[in-house]
């Protein structure tokens, strides 16, 4: 198997495992939710037997990069297993992480988003591009001829993001949107920021990841461009910083998170550097 797949089902097993050992704790989880965790678990097994099946009647090429495609698809798998485990915020940490959003972004840490102007605008839409980043940047890769680095591609933006999936259950927060009083009127919010409340409202786990696993996938994904495609890497490492705008402006990450996801992708890249072949 490809080393992609190695860490996307062996970080699914090993959640799925940490499940039945948190049992064992004061707080355990309900017997539903460790079924969940682990019936996700067996998601990226069947699926990367699947696709390795397919060479029996497909063109090696094909079945290549149906695989290099198909992590894509199972990206969010353990994303999914680690809401499992959010059980309730614990308010000092969530004082904690807003005493020093407080401390360095007074005037934003005291709202509950953007406001509806053309800057809050151009941060909301950026933030949106969180979601189809990491598919783009292995588009990029295509696009600059450089598929070859696929393996270092995968590499680089697992470990980083599921590096922040692993932290996260032990730092159970709301989002700061959720903490900061009332919302504004609907008709005081920009279209763009209802559409990515939909999105989160109807997709997310309804707590932030901590370290942040957006940041830290773009970041990383820019991160591995610029080492094998530089133009392409300067553009979406830009894009990149303002992801992490919109989500600290528009509140669905505190700004420590928001570091930390990108001192994440940053650590695990140089790490990583030398085998990124």
């Amino acid at each position: 198997m490809r080393s992609s797949e190695w860490i996307q089902i062996g970080f699914a097993v090993i959640l799925a495992l940490a499940a039945w050992v948190q049992a064992l704790s004061r707080h355990p989880l309900p017997v539903r939710r460790r079924w969940n965790i682990t019936l996700l678990a067996v998601v990226p097994i069947a699926a990367v037997t699947v696709a390795r099946s397919t060479a029996i009647f497909l063109p090696p090429l094909s079945v290549s990069v149906l695989r290099d495609w198909l992590t894509v698809a199972l990206f969010l798998v353990p994303y999914w297993q680690t809401g499992q485990f959010f059980q309730g915020p614990n308010h000092r940490i969530e004082e904690r992480l807003l005493a020093f959003d407080h401390r360095w972004m007074p005037r934003t840490a005291g709202t509950s988003g953007t406001a509806r102007t053309g800057l809050g605008l151009m941060l909301e839409l950026s933030y949106l591009f969180c979601y189809p980043l990491v598919p783009l940047g292995l588009l990029a890769l295509f696009f600059a001829g450089q598929r070859d680095h696929v393996a270092s591609f995968w590499l680089v933006v697992l470990v980083a993001t599921y590096l922040c999936y692993a932290i996260t259950p032990f730092v159970p927060a709301y989002p700061p949107r959720d903490l900061a009083g009332s919302q504004p009127p609907r008709a005081q919010t920009g279209k763009a920021r209802i559409f990515n409340r939909w999105i989160l409202k109807h997709g997310s786990i309804h707590a932030i990841s901590f370290p942040s696993a957006h940041v830290a996938s773009t970041f990383a994904v820019s991160l591995v461009l610029l080492r094998f495609a530089p133009l392409l890497g300067m553009i979406f490492l830009f894009i990149s910083v303002w992801i992490s705008l919109g989500a600290v402006i528009g509140r669905y990450h505190y700004g420590l998170d928001v570091l930390l996801g990108a001192a994440t992708a940053l650590a695990v890249f140089l790490a990583c550097y030398r085998y990124l072949i």
